[in-house]
């Protein structure tokens, strides 16, 4: 049986790497080998999560955590995955700010960095300083192609686009070409094909600097509410893996496994969620798991895990299974017909609209907006 390696979201908690620790010494073929994140204290770049969803970090308790991990066996991967830094990298000065920057996280302990754009993996590489870069999964990476143009720009490791998560064969091809590991996010909740991803991406990298605005971050967020709860059926086309079905991706040659939920450790249990993924089972509602049990309101539905038993399976079998052409297939509207049938659907999600319709700032911001001259 393949070893499965799972990278965790930082918590910045010493008692949970040892709980992480405790856990690899109790399974031999899993292991918890990485935690990420990043500072929020006087940060000056960007990440991949709204600075206000995120635990309060400076460089000192980054330096003192990561050392922790690593003298548990545990490395820490650092976050700089903005999509965006408004072009700093383009200027001697900001150039001259990252390496600034860089030094300070060499100094803190840091040698792994997960990292967006091709732009900034040049300055990292060009910096003077061994860092291993890990391509995020923000890089959109979705076939052998666009994964060999990251690993001949240096890149040793990468997490591929949420979008082929159920494209087996792809899988394959992407793993027997990069010659690297390959890792894949199996908590992911984001919709199928959103038309919003790289935008948000953009919300997010300028949010995730000096102070969030309520406004932007809850733009995109509020909409793919809207969208899930305008068609039940987005849930099971969104990219989530249940535990019970990693052996198909081990079988397709991918042994590492990401944890998504920087904005959900602190108040939830990473820890009990990653033991679900090492025994390959769980039985329970697949959202508390996939939100790693912390506290939520915005899905009131349940969801039973083991009534999704072989809903993976068909797409094993063949690529082609899904079109990615909801108009031609009804699989997903299925499962939503069956688990959500007897939970009066229609009238939650009447309510849930109209409370999301109303409390939406984006709306009001515009509404208290004076006209143009």
């Amino acid at each position: 049986m393949a070893m499965k390696h799972f990278c965790m979201p930082a918590d910045f908690r010493k008692e949970t790497i040892d709980a992480y620790a405790r856990l690899n010494e109790q399974y031999p073929e899993c292991a918890v080998v990485e935690t990420y994140g990043n500072v929020t204290v006087e940060n000056c770049f960007g990440s991949g999560r709204d600075l206000d969803k995120l635990p309060e970090v400076d460089l000192e308790t980054l330096a003192d955590y990561a050392a922790y991990s690593r003298s548990k066996g545990i490395e820490f991967a650092y976050t700089i995955n903005a999509p965006y830094m408004q072009n700093r990298e383009f200027t001697p000065e900001g150039v001259a700010e990252i390496r600034r920057f860089l030094g300070k996280l060499h100094d803190a302990g840091i040698r792994c960095l997960i990292i967006a754009m091709p732009s900034l993996m040049e300055v990292v590489l060009r910096s003077g300083y061994e860092f291993e870069i890990k391509a995020s999964v923000i890089a959109q990476i979705t076939n052998p192609n666009k994964a060999m143009m990251f690993k001949k720009l240096g890149v040793s490791r990468l997490t591929v686009d949420e979008s082929i998560t159920r494209e087996f064969s792809r899988l394959r091809h992407i793993k027997e070409t990069f010659h690297g590991p390959v890792e894949i996010i199996v908590n992911s909740i984001c919709l199928q094909d959103c038309h919003f991803r790289p935008f948000h991406y953009n919300q997010i990298s300028g949010d995730s600097v000096d102070r969030a605005n309520p406004v932007s971050c809850n733009y995109f967020t509020g909409r793919c509410m809207k969208r899930l709860f305008d068609d039940l059926s987005n849930y099971f086309k969104a990219s989530w893996i249940r535990p019970e079905d990693l052996h198909y991706y081990t079988d397709a040659g991918i042994e590492h496994f990401k944890i998504q939920g920087r904005q959900s450790v602190l108040n939830g249990d990473p820890v009990r969620a990653v033991e679900c993924y090492f025994n390959e089972r769980y039985d329970g509602d697949l959202t508390d798991l996939m939100f790693l049990f912390s506290p939520r309101e915005f899905f009131p539905f349940k969801v039973d895990n083991r009534a999704l038993d072989g809903f993976l399976k068909p797409f094993t079998r063949s690529d082609d299974f899904c079109p990615r052409d909801c108009t031609r297939c009804d699989y997903c509207e299925k499962y939503a017909r069956r688990i959500f049938g007897d939970q009066n659907p229609e009238q939650v999600v009447a309510m849930i609209r109209e409370k999301i319709g109303a409390s939406d700032p984006f709306t009001k911001m515009m509404s208290s907006a004076g006209e143009g001259e």
